[in-house]
C-alpha cells in the first residue's frame, strides 16, 4: 500500500468536526491556524444525532401551514455554524450530517479525502478535568486520517512531544510531525520499565535492561526516515515510568501543547480497541494530542 500523502507533507484537506457548543471554540481557531499556515483546505462538520423526538416534531409540523412549520434542523446547525465562524472563514465549505457522529465524521474524511481530522474533548468538568467522551474515542480508532483532539487555547506550537515505543507506527507518527511542524522543537519521549522488577529487585538488572532500551534506541533512529536537519532539532529522551505520568509532566513543565502518539504499534494498539497506554495519554495529557495511524493499518 502507498504511503499517504499526509505522511510525507503538512496536510491539504483539514476537517474540522464541531458539535455548536462553546468548547468547540478552541478546535475551531486550532483548524483555521493549521490551515493558513499549511495553506490548506477547511471543511467544517457538524453531526446531528437522530433521535425519536427531532422526527416526532418533524412529522407533526408536516400538518401546519408552511409560514407555521420550524425550520428543519439542518437549516438551523447550517445558519448557527456560519454565524459562529469568523470573518475571514466565511468562504469555508460547511456540512451538515446526521447520524452516529463517529461514523459520519469518518465517512466524511474519506468522502473529501481530510489528511487531519481536528476536534474537541467531550466536556469539562471542575478544577480543569476534561474527559475524552465516547465519540472522541471512536473517532480515533476509525478515521482515516489523523486525528488532533484540542484542548489547549490557540499558541504557536513551539514544542511537539513524540511518545515512542520505537516500533515501526512510533516513527510514522515522529516523520508525520516533523513534515507538519518543520519550526518546532522535536522531542523523542520513550517510556520503560524493568520487567519483573518487583521480582527480581536488583540494580544490576536494572542497569542491563537500560542498556538494552539505548540499542533499541540507537536502531530505531538508524531506520527512521528524518533529514539531517530534523534530527538536528531532535531530541530523544528515555525515562524509566509509566508513557502517561512521563507525558503528562513533561508537557506540564516544560508547557508544550502538543502530543503525538502513533496508534497500531505495540504500545498504542487502536484497530479494534484503543490500546490501554494510548487510552491514558489522551485522557490525561494536558494539551492537545495528535494520533497518527500507521499507513498500513489505514483502510481505503
Amino acid at each position: 500500500m502507498p504511503t499517504p500523502a499526509w505522511a510525507q507533507r503538512p496536510p491539504k484537506t483539514i476537517l474540522l468536526a464541531t458539535d455548536l457548543s462553546c468548547r468547540s471554540d478552541r478546535p475551531l481557531d486550532r483548524a483555521a491556524d493549521l490551515a493558513k499556515l499549511w495553506g490548506a483546505r477547511l471543511v467544517v462538520l457538524t453531526v446531528l444525532e437522530a433521535d425519536i423526538q427531532s422526527w416526532l416534531e418533524r412529522e407533526a409540523a408536516e400538518d401546519l401551514p408552511s409560514w407555521r412549520r420550524p425550520p428543519d434542523r439542518e437549516s438551523v446547525a447550517r445558519a448557527q455554524l456560519l454565524r459562529d465562524l469568523p470573518q475571514t472563514l466565511r468562504d469555508v465549505e460547511v456540512m451538515v450530517r446526521e447520524g452516529d457522529p463517529p461514523t459520519v465524521i469518518a465517512e466524511a474524511a474519506k468522502e473529501i479525502a481530510a489528511e487531519l481530522v481536528v476536534t474537541g474533548v467531550a466536556r469539562d468538568e471542575p478544577l480543569g478535568r476534561q474527559h475524552l467522551g465516547a465519540t472522541v474515542e471512536r473517532l480515533v480508532r476509525s478515521s482515516p486520517a489523523p486525528v488532533l483532539v484540542v484542548r489547549s487555547r490557540l499558541r504557536p506550537y513551539h514544542e511537539v512531544l513524540v511518545g515512542t515505543d520505537f516500533s515501526e507506527s512510533s516513527g510514522h507518527a515522529l516523520v508525520a510531525a516533523s513534515h507538519f511542524f518543520p519550526d518546532a522543537r522535536l522531542t523523542a519521549l520513550h517510556a520503560w520499565e524493568v520487567p519483573y522488577s518487583g521480582l527480581l529487585g536488583r540494580d544490576a538488572y536494572s542497569e542491563q535492561w537500560a542498556a538494552v532500551v539505548d540499542q533499541a534506541r540507537d536502531e530505531f533512529l538508524e531506520k527512521v526516515d528524518l533529514s539531517a536537519g530534523d534530527r538536528a532539532r531532535l531530541q530523544v529522551l528515555c525515562e524509566r515510568g509509566q508513557p502517561e505520568l512521563l507525558m503528562r509532566a513533561y508537557m506540564q513543565d516544560k508547557r508544550v501543547d502538543l502530543a503525538v502518539i502513533g496508534s497500531h504499534g505495540a504500545g498504542a494498539v487502536l484497530e479494534r480497541l484503543i490500546g490501554s497506554t494510548a487510552k491514558r495519554i489522551l485522557r490525561s495529557a494536558p494539551g492537545d494530542v495528535m494520533v497518527i495511524r500507521e499507513p498500513r493499518a489505514v483502510k481505503r
